[in-house]
């Protein structure tokens, strides 16, 4: 590479780099082994102390109280205890299962939601106040491996400083769901010296406890001074255009779900053809652990982790939406700048496949210097509809599934409609932590037997809760709905759905559901209400008459004499008993015929006598595509008869 092209890259005054590698020596893990732990489970606890710390960004402590202000969230049962860190350590050495001084380590270390703060600030589900952190789908960051994986490495090479990493690759996400901590195992290997270069290649990977395969795997590199083996060619932009969003919008809004302590993105973003560009800020590292308040960091993963959100945010400009699975290489030119610092980030769109893309990236260091670059920083790719975006950003602003404007719908009633196509982009359980309650999900996942079966129960829930949400909406002055994860669907001893008391709510809506194939809908109503979804299909006169009355097939005949299509009609009367049994809270109780119609008109209008009773039920009928929707919300005769 010539010299013109990395002219810019000013290394002066960074010769001495932190020696933030060294550790207190041992012969063996075995030499650690003083007295056996009275946990027959537990693994040999050695403690791997630091040397000669980073430098400093000069700032000061918080106080105490400041960092003990983030509570933890309720937990759903009890768990291990977090262990505590050492007030200026690398935070991801725990036990020592193993150690050979320059070869290899072995580390286990567990993550736990009450130590692991910024576990809270990279969830999924966005639930504050409804579920405990657990229950969100915390997911530990890409770039927070790469400091796991950078002390685990550090360990084996005393003296040493980190200068980037290499073929990082993330082949599954490492959560800590339903449970307040997960194990880590983290293993490093020394694998190359090159003693010419004074390089040392170490090769780590970080495996779940139980699992068979590592869930990130990177060859970390130390040496004695930074290097410059990168030479990337930044080009010219073409369009580029000012977005209408700053950093600061960006997590405002909700385009990205990152919490507090993963908001790096600052300043006006440019977008143009080819890639972008903005600022990122660093930060102090004082929120990320409950124990410790100034951790020895090898990176700033806070940071690191805005590389991946501002790929995001221009893949957001071309209706795509990605999550991080690696990169080539990763040069560290220069310690971390201190924590306020505005460091500019260009990014460049290099590969633009089908389902993933690649970026080559610059940092600098907020003084004219460049920080850092990465080659090929790999995403994968997704396409969301655009209404699960929208509930994603903000599930208290809007609804998933589909309002129903209904001829003749009582007062005050509202009815919703989901598609399975109205969720592509969202992982069933994924949708699940989003819009059920902790009640529900053992439901939910007794029915994971039948995929068809639990995924038309959950769709059901989705239409019930956002029906039931924007009811009460439409009754109170909050400018929010209520979240949908913040109620339970219950039943009653009859089996018609409820909506279990909610504190605060004690006026709620009598609702109805019902699902058929791929779709589900539902209504909430002052009053009792019933309503049924059919496909339209072919059916046999042996199905008619299964559940229908000759009066009912003379009707049939009348209309279908019109010209009306016989199947559809066929099941637009099925669909109306069935609105009509829901009404009452029975069901049609294995007797269909009891339900019957003795007036219908053009429209799709029925009148249902309940027999042996003088009960009138108005059922109201409508065709949405392939498929019939009945409605009673009433029991009056609303229709002229036939």
């Amino acid at each position: 590479m010539s010299s013109a092209t990395l002219s810019h890259l000013v290394l002066d005054g960074n010769s001495d780099m932190p020696l933030i590698a060294r550790v207190y020596e041992v012969e063996s893990a075995e030499e650690l082994r003083d007295e056996e732990p009275a946990d027959e489970t537990a693994t040999i606890v050695a403690v791997v102390q630091a040397g000669p710390r980073a430098l400093a960004d000069g700032a000061a402590s918080p106080p105490a109280e400041s960092r003990q202000s983030r509570e933890p969230a309720p937990r759903p049962e009890p768990g291990p205890a977090a262990e505590p860190l050492e007030e200026g350590s690398l935070p991801f050495i725990g036990q020592v299962l193993a150690y050979a001084p320059g070869e290899s380590l072995t580390i286990r270390r567990r993550l736990h939601l009450d130590e692991d703060l910024y576990l809270a600030d990279h969830a999924f589900v966005h639930a504050p106040g409804v579920k405990p952190v657990s229950a969100c789908m915390p997911v530990l960051p890409l770039t927070m491996s790469l400091e796991v994986m950078a002390e685990a490495a550090a360990c084996l090479a005393p003296g040493l400083g980190l200068i980037g990493f290499e073929d990082v690759k993330a082949t599954r996400w490492i959560e800590v769901s339903d449970r307040d901590s997960e194990v880590l195992n983290i293993t490093a290997q020394v694998q190359e010296v090159d003693a010419d270069g004074q390089v040392w290649r170490i090769a780590v990977a970080i495996q779940l406890e139980g699992q068979e395969m590592p869930s990130t795997t990177a060859t970390v590199l130390f040496s004695s001074a930074y290097r410059v083996d990168l030479d990337l060619a930044f080009g010219n932009f073409s369009n580029p255009y000012r977005l209408p969003l700053t950093g600061e919008d960006i997590y405002r809004e909700r385009h990205m779900f990152h919490g507090p302590c993963f908001h790096c993105l600052t300043g006006e973003i440019i977008i143009a053809d080819e890639g972008a560009v903005t600022d990122l800020v660093t930060r102090l590292p004082t929120e990320l652990f409950r124990s410790i308040d100034q951790p020895q960091l090898l990176i700033d993963p806070a940071l690191f982790d805005g590389i991946g959100q501002f790929i995001g945010v221009w893949a957001m400009q071309h209706d795509r939406y990605v999550l991080p699975i690696g990169f080539d290489k990763l040069e560290l030119y220069r310690s971390t700048p201190p924590a306020g610092t505005r460091a500019p980030i260009r990014i460049e769109i290099v590969r633009d496949e089908a389902m993933t893309m690649y970026a080559n990236v610059e940092i600098q260091d907020g003084s004219g210097g460049v920080w850092l670059r990465v080659q090929e920083w790999g995403s994968i790719k997704f396409r969301n509809q655009p209404q699960v975006l929208d509930f994603r950003r903000q599930p208290t602003r809007h609804l998933l599934s589909r309002p129903l404007d209904l001829p003749s719908l009582a007062q005050g009633a509202l009815c919703c409609l989901i598609t399975k196509a109205d969720t592509q982009g969202f992982d069933s359980l994924l949708l699940a932590r989003h819009y059920l309650h902790l009640d529900e999900m053992a439901d939910f996942t007794a029915k994971a037997g039948v995929p068809p079966r639990q995924q038309q129960w959950q769709l059901g829930r989705v239409a019930a809760k956002d029906a039931v949400r924007a009811w009460l909406a439409a009754r109170s002055e909050a400018p929010d709905m209520l979240h949908p994860a913040a109620f339970a669907i219950d039943r009653e001893a009859a089996g018609q759905p409820l909506v279990a008391a909610l504190e605060g709510h004690p006026r709620l809506p009598r609702i109805s559901i019902a699902h058929c194939e791929d779709r589900a809908v539902a209504i909430a109503c002052e009053q009792p209400v019933g309503i049924d979804i059919e496909q339209i299909r072919p059916r046999d006169a042996g199905f008619l008459a299964s559940f229908s009355t000759a009066g009912e097939r003379e009707l049939l005949d009348d209309l279908a004499a019109e010209g009306t299509v016989r199947d559809e009609w066929i099941t637009r009367l099925w669909s109306a008993k069935e609105a009509a049994g829901k009404l009452l809270g029975t069901g049609l109780d294995g007797a269909p015929q009891r339900f019957e119609a003795i007036a219908i008109d053009g429209g799709g209008n029925f009148i249902i006598q309940v027999q042996g009773s003088d009960r009138l039920i108005g059922v109201h009928s409508v065709r949405d595509g392939n498929f019939i929707i009945a409605y009673a919300a009433a029991e009056t005769a609303g229709v002229s008869g036939r």
